[in-house]
């Protein structure tokens, strides 16, 4: 009985895979607005009925599908905090983090700013928390910058509000859809960016 329930476990585990893995496929080239239930069901090679036993809609199913490339994000987010080379931020290494997550989720990413944008109130939550906790951790490297010295802690937040969305939006263009950017040519840019605020 146990074997059965365990393979009955996997085999709904590689069912939900494969749904995820067709929605991120199809994403890469397709407007999130425009994807379908049909049109994953399609790539996933099941019927819609498949679908509905494991996501709720096409909301929950960018949600759970982002969810590595949030996990991604977050590990980004500790590089950053602790690239420090001399008591200075290392800003091109945590670039390069960014820049790697972006490469390798960009179309995924893209996907769920296109559904915040759209409305969904359940993506547009958990994209806000993301952000502001990226803007809470910049805020906090850029106090550590000669920069900060005699600024007042409401210019260092809004300082780091504008450099999270210069990254997030440059990142989304530059890896959301093809061509790509070369992975050399947004890391310096962004390194190049951040650099000049920080010396």
């Amino acid at each position: 009985m146990a074997t059965y329930k365990a393979a009955v476990r996997q085999t709904r585990q590689e069912s939900r895979e494969r749904i995820v893995a067709a929605a991120t496929e199809l994403i890469r080239d397709t407007p999130y607005g425009a994807l379908t239930v049909d049109d994953v069901m399609r790539e996933a090679g099941a019927g819609r009925t498949i679908f509905y036993r494991h996501f709720d809609d096409m909301a929950d199913l960018l949600i759970r599908a982002g969810r590595e490339a949030f996990e991604d994000l977050y590990r980004a987010e500790e590089a950053f905090r602790n690239a420090h080379v001399g008591g200075e931020p290392n800003v091109r290494a945590a670039i390069e983090t960014a820049v790697d997550v972006y490469r390798e989720h960009g179309p995924l990413l893209r996907a769920i700013f296109e559904a915040a944008a759209a409305g969904d109130e359940q993506i547009i939550a958990g994209r806000q928390t993301m952000l502001e906790r990226f803007d809470a951790l910049v805020a906090d490297v850029l106090r550590t910058s000669p920069w900060a010295a005699g600024r007042p802690d409401e210019e260092i937040a809004e300082t780091a509000r504008a450099l999270n969305l210069l990254n997030v939006n440059y990142l989304l263009d530059a890896f959301g859809r093809e061509p790509r950017v070369d992975r050399e040519t947004a890391v310096r840019t962004l390194t190049e960016i951040w650099s000049a605020l920080l010396d």
